[in-house]
């Protein structure tokens, strides 16, 4: 996800100035992401470190990192579960669509509707365990 304030061109001056004051090796080194929204710098040292700390206000954010920092393992099949909530039927009228889609009334575009409508179609056509 990209966004307005992404650190991702950032990205060699945070890691250049990292190893100039610790040094190369951060494989025993933990490492803290503050206001890490969708996550970008923690994804970046997730191999690099032993431990990654990400922290942020907004909820959204928390989601994010819990995802792709927190997992590590590969979803054996997983085409077929994209393609399974690929082939749901699209929902018009949900949560992400009415709050941050133009098309919801709320004249905001942080998503086309299209994929506001895909996000919440997806969010509630994943089963939960």
């Amino acid at each position: 996800m990209h966004y307005c304030g992404s650190k991702k061109k950032l990205l060699p001056f945070i890691q250049s100035t990292i190893n100039s004051v610790v040094g190369n090796d951060l494989s025993q080194m933990t490492f803290c992401d503050l206001f890490s929204g969708t996550g970008i710098v923690g994804r970046t040292f997730k191999t690099k470190v032993k431990k990654i700390i990400a922290n942020d206000l907004e909820y959204y954010a928390y989601v994010l990192n819990r995802n792709y920092i927190g997992n590590h393992k590969t979803i054996a099949n997983s085409q077929q579960y994209i393609d399974a909530l690929n082939k749901l039927p699209l929902i018009h009228n949900g949560f992400i669509f009415k709050h941050y889609c133009r098309g919801g009334g709320t004249d905001r575009q942080y998503f086309s509707d299209h994929n506001g409508k895909k996000i919440d179609t997806i969010r509630r056509g994943i089963p939960c365990s």
